[in-house]
């Protein structure tokens, strides 16, 4: 059996191939509330890189502009955080097939957690399981914030669920330049080189 390739060395493999774990993630339809959402197709491992949040890396700028333009359905699609000392956004508005896009919020009980890695001096954002997922569980993450229209608007039978015909905030931060929307303030910054 070869050796267990390490969660970043993993995260590091997708991010620079621009693949997602297409034996271990499905795409699945779940309602027309929360539209789709990403499903373990097979067990992950508590610590293990999950998926990569794809999509075009823009400043500051080009997001407000962009954000000016778009419909709000697209809006939800740009993660904002800091890096440098400076705001960056991951515009994943345009469906490009990739699984990060489709990861849903839950603010109660995530399983997976959003990290920022840094790869030949470029930031890519990767979830990371906070604990076992089983085959068959969603993927989700805490999209953080207290601007999440979609929480108050749930009932019993769909917790956790978003709209997509009605605006609402995408992910982001304005926490220090270490930390990103998720359940724990502390964020494990990773940086690598691929030589």
């Amino acid at each position: 059996m070869p050796p267990r390739v390490s969660p970043l060395k993993d995260a590091i493999q997708h991010v620079v191939s621009k693949t997602d774990k297409t034996y271990k993630l499905e795409v699945k339809y779940i309602n027309a509330v929360k539209g789709r959402g990403l499903f373990a197709a097979s067990s992950i491992c508590k610590g293990e890189f999950v998926v990569e949040y794809r999509g075009d890396l823009i400043n500051d700028a080009e997001s407000q502009r962009r954000r000016s333009l778009y419909h709000p359905s697209c809006v939800a699609f740009m993660f904002a955080f800091k890096w440098r000392g400076k705001m960056w956004c991951i515009d994943a508005s345009r469906d490009d097939g990739s699984f990060g896009r489709l990861v849903n919020d839950d603010h109660r009980h995530p399983n997976c957690k959003m990290k920022r890695i840094d790869v030949n001096g470029i930031p890519h954002l990767c979830l990371f399981a906070l604990n076992d997922i089983k085959e068959g569980q969603e993927i989700t993450y805490d999209y953080g914030g207290e601007d999440c229209p979609w929480r108050t608007q749930m009932t019993t039978s769909t917790a956790n669920a978003r709209s997509a015909d009605e605006p609402h905030p995408s992910p982001q931060s304005d926490a220090e330049e270490d930390d990103l929307p998720g359940p724990s303030s502390t964020l494990q910054k990773m940086t690598t080189s691929t030589a």
